[in-house]
């Protein structure tokens, strides 16, 4: 006969000669380690109750399982949808809400779901558009042949990533001579409003969808529902629909929404790039807003501001997001990002922790947009890390370095024009 007092310390044997205290270790080949704990009832949902409703901020009391981070609380039979932020204590938790919470009231019961948010994934999900929790917003049928994803995944291992520099190619001249783009890197539009960001990755989605076999995912944060209604009519009409995805969380929606879509893109992204083995696209726009509604949550949850009122936290939150772009042996996930420069103001803590990712940034000009310039892509202040004899060949980079001087000197003269005159010039 043998009775397990504490599986973790000692077990007793009972014999009819003696008494031994044996000690047990815990393995999977333990039998005891593998038995469910009794006192559990894994049919019964985990329920909790709310205490507080503050805007967007739900507080929760759970009585016995407290639900770790990140999971999806439901209420209102899953018409509000809240995801777990912080574990205030033993019984309740903080969480941000993933869609409006009118209706909900203290007292109303909570279902645990048990996971993450989770992500559509699968080659149904191509010519479709979706939101934040995989809903189709196209008055189409529920895609079919796909599978749900935790959007909570880490990035590819060092082991795994490709080390290898390629050149990306638009298909736009000022771009592939002076700023060539990194295959499985990050580019940032940078711009204020108004300066053809938007313009410019249609652009962009047109040449290389159009031109290249791969997959393109349009990811839109916190923009505008129009932009993305003109964006579906446009790749429908230019015929690259069917290798297009598109997810949105737009601006009308709550921040955690538009924190969390970001996330769900990049798992769609990393299922093309890693199971089909296939080159993703992704452009996302606008990288500042996820930024934006990253410091909305944190002020929600009472975090105390850092610089400039921008969360303590916006690092680690952008790195969490943008290390998932990267090139594997399999695949390469290649990133061009809007960002939106408060105030032109390019010092602004947004900008600079972007600029810290990127490979290749492009700037774009007001002045050269409202003289009809387009691209309005000034060469001057953009630069490249590609951009080098070692990787574009000697011959690229002795044009571009050209280009450049000749339109440095064309911006001397201008200036030396507007202070002396063309005349006295001219003299």
């Amino acid at each position: 006969m043998r009775v397990a007092v504490d599986s973790d310390v000692f077990a007793i044997q009972i014999d009819a000669c003696h008494i031994d205290a044996i000690p047990i270790t815990n393995h999977a080949e333990n039998e005891w380690s593998e038995m469910p704990d009794p006192r559990v009832n894994t049919d019964l949902p985990n329920l909790g109750v709310v205490v507080s409703v503050r805007g967007s901020v739900v507080d929760v009391r759970f009585n016995e399982n407290l639900p770790p981070i990140h999971s999806m609380l439901h209420a209102d039979e899953g018409r509000i949808i809240v995801e777990v932020l912080a574990q205030r204590d033993l019984q309740h938790v903080r969480a941000i809400a993933l869609t409006p919470t009118q209706g909900l009231a203290r007292g109303m019961t909570v279902t645990d779901t048990g996971g993450p948010l989770k992500a559509l994934v699968g080659k149904g999900i191509l010519s479709r558009m979706f939101d934040v929790f995989g809903n189709a917003i196209d008055r189409q049928p529920a895609p079919t042949d796909v599978q749900w994803r935790s959007v909570h995944r880490a990035p590819p291992t060092l082991v795994k990533r490709s080390t290898h520099s390629e050149i990306f190619e638009t298909g736009i001249k000022v771009i592939d001579v002076l700023l060539p783009l990194e295959r499985g890197g990050k580019a940032g539009l940078f711009g204020g409003a108004g300066v053809g960001k938007t313009v410019l990755l249609t652009e962009m989605i047109h040449n290389m969808v159009g031109h290249q076999e791969g997959v393109s995912i349009f990811c839109g944060i916190g923009e505008r529902c129009r932009e993305g209604e003109e964006l579906y009519r446009e790749m429908k009409a230019a015929g690259v629909l069917p290798n297009m995805v598109m997810i949105f969380g737009q601006m009308n929606e709550p921040p955690g929404s538009r924190f969390r879509v970001g996330h769900a893109a990049l798992t769609m992204a990393e299922y093309f790039r890693d199971d089909e083995h296939r080159d993703v696209l992704l452009l996302i726009d606008n990288i500042f807003r996820f930024i934006q509604a990253g410091s909305e949550v944190s002020g929600l949850m009472g975090r105390m501001p850092s610089r400039l009122g921008y969360q303590p936290t916006m690092g680690t939150e952008l790195s969490g997001l943008e290390e998932r772009i990267a090139n594997t042996d399999t695949g390469a996930i290649t990133s061009i990002q809007a960002v939106y420069v408060p105030a032109d103001d390019f010092t602004d803590p947004a900008a600079v922790h972007t600029f810290s990712h990127l490979s290749a940034s492009i700037v774009l000009s007001r002045k050269r947009a409202s003289e009809g310039l387009y691209p309005a892509i000034d060469p001057l202040q953009s630069s490249s890390k590609m951009a080098t004899p070692g990787i574009v060949g000697e011959r690229h980079y002795a044009l571009a370095q050209e280009i450049r001087r000749t339109l440095a000197q064309y911006a001397q003269l201008k200036d030396i024009i507007a202070m002396l005159g063309l005349g006295r010039v001219i003299n």
